[in-house]
């Protein structure tokens, strides 16, 4: 194990690669592997048996189901929420700043009021997803690579995105 880990709690068999950071009050499960140079902020979540590639950060507060991949260069924002045996490919991002002209970021020393988002079990990602502030992916949702998210996807949904496209609902899933 190596990396910083304050006052966090490390599952058993769980690996933290080499140039990995772990700030205070972490939960990482057991049997997870936190990959190589990735950050992991106060307050996250992470359950058993999930993986957390190389480069990608959580800014904290929010949590990773169990049996959930977050792969390389990810980025988890403040107030995400990920359910169980999740799958998200590269570069997705999930944003939670509904406006960035109020001037209130950094380290400005007030409490700001960012938006949750919640992706539930089951939801498999392509490759460069990126979702809007508050948004819900239903349980058992495939979101194509190359999507953005700007409403709510309901369950067993299958959407897909495209070079300049919002993503679009183009069926259900089997289930």
């Amino acid at each position: 194990m190596s990396g910083i880990v304050w006052n966090g709690v490390i599952g058993k068999h769980t690996r933290i690669n080499p140039g990995a950071i772990v700030y205070e009050n972490c939960d990482i499960g057991d049997y997870t592997i936190i990959g190589s140079n990735a950050v992991l902020r106060p307050n996250t979540k992470i359950g058993h048996h999930s993986i957390f590639g190389t480069l990608s950060c959580s800014e904290g507060d929010n949590s990773i189901g169990n049996y959930t991949t977050i792969h390389a260069q990810c980025h988890i924002t403040k107030g995400v929420s990920i359910g169980d045996n999740v799958f998200i490919a590269p570069f997705f991002i999930a944003s939670n700043t509904p406006t960035i002209s109020i001037g209130k970021h950094g380290t400005f020393p007030a409490k700001y009021n960012w938006l949750p988002t919640i992706i539930e079990d089951s939801v498999r990602m392509g490759c460069s997803v990126r979702m809007i502030p508050g948004l819900k992916i239903g349980h058992d949702s495939i979101i194509d690579q190359d999507t953005f998210i700007t409403k709510d996807i309901p369950p067993y949904s299958h959407v897909r995105g495209g070079k300049d496209k919002v993503g679009i609902i183009i069926g259900k899933t089997n289930k």
